[in-house]
């Protein structure tokens, strides 16, 4: 083990390369997370602190249901933001990385850091014969399993951890109250059933709340998605990203308070992990249904005194739940 400040200080610094693949290009920052998941939105956080610290502006932005791939010079920087959604469990995602990286073969495209989980092997050789097509795809990854899967799709292939770490350090939002340990349990398809029992436990959707569920989801990206189809969102999605914006740094505000009232974090969320480990909290993570979490804290956090892993799954295991899970 070592100090936690020094682990956490030295992260921020592997992302240093990718400074090197974009400056001197104009850049389209793609595939913004337009939902309430605060670790993809400290993901996006993290990624613009990054590119504002190394004075790289980016020109465009936008999701994956409100940008056409025709609006990137061939000069232009394609950039797709890091997380979990490189594979075949949330499908509109890969789909709309796959369109463009099919559509723009004359761009640099790069892929944050994302960890690589296909659950069907055709998708996986899918994927694979069109990205290895591109000659100038550049795909960092959060883990060494996701390193192996990449080298198939590309020669550039680039092991680095999350992009949220660019926002080390996160002051707590009040003085700590030690109110005893926060349990953040996932309820989504990666959820690990049996992971870990906890009286009261919430999730990111709780700290945010579920009546912006609903507006995301069922108003704002519906409308967004039409003026896409009317050939409307080029003037405005510059506009949109930036309110966006806004509001997910008031969403992760709204965490980082949450976190700030108890002593110690359980979790089997990545993300809980990498907040917590920001706000140097200490915390225990379970894996969540593929061995996401215990792939990424063996990479990259497994050596500070205040992380501990448990409950590591199997390889078999992981591919009977990650079966389940799409099921």
């Amino acid at each position: 083990m070592i100090s936690h400040d020094i682990l956490m200080s030295s992260l921020p610094k592997r992302h240093e390369p990718i400074a090197d693949l974009l400056r001197g290009r104009r850049l389209h920052y793609l595939d913004l997370p337009f939902y309430t998941n605060v670790g993809d939105l400290l993901i996006m956080l993290g990624t613009l602190r990054f590119l504002e610290r190394a004075k790289l502006p980016v020109s465009r932005m936008g999701m994956y249901f409100n940008y056409d791939p025709a609006w990137a010079s061939p000069d232009d920087a394609i950039v797709f933001q890091g997380g979990g959604n490189l594979g075949d469990i949330y499908v509109p995602f890969q789909r709309f990385r796959e369109r463009v990286v099919a559509a723009c073969p004359y761009n640099r495209i790069v892929i944050l850091p994302q960890t690589i989980h296909f659950i069907e092997d055709a998708c996986y050789r899918r994927c694979c014969r069109l990205f290895s097509r591109h000659p100038d795809l550049h795909i960092c990854v959060r883990d060494e399993r996701s390193a192996l899967l990449a080298q198939e799709m590309t020669p550039n292939v680039y092991l680095m951890p999350d992009m949220a770490h660019q926002l080390w350090p996160v002051q707590a939002g009040q003085a700590w109250q030690s109110a005893g340990t926060l349990y953040l349990r996932r309820r989504d398809r990666e959820s690990r059933a049996a992971a870990f029992e906890a009286g009261e436990a919430t999730d990111w959707d709780d700290l945010v709340g579920k009546h912006w569920v609903f507006f995301l989801s069922e108003i704002a990206e519906r409308c967004m998605t039409h003026a896409q189809r009317l050939g409307m969102n080029k003037a405005f999605s510059q506009l949109e990203a930036q309110w966006w914006i806004g509001v997910a740094q008031r969403f992760a505000g709204k965490a980082i308070a949450h976190f700030s009232r108890y002593e110690r974090v359980e979790s089997d969320r990545l993300h809980a992990h990498i907040l917590a480990c920001l706000m140097s909290m200490p915390n225990t993570i379970h894996d969540n249904s593929y061995r996401k979490n215990s792939s990424y804290i063996t990479a990259w956090t497994q050596r500070s005194p205040l992380v501990s892993l448990v409950g590591e799954m199997s390889p078999a295991e992981s591919e009977g739940q990650a079966h389940e899970a799409v099921a």
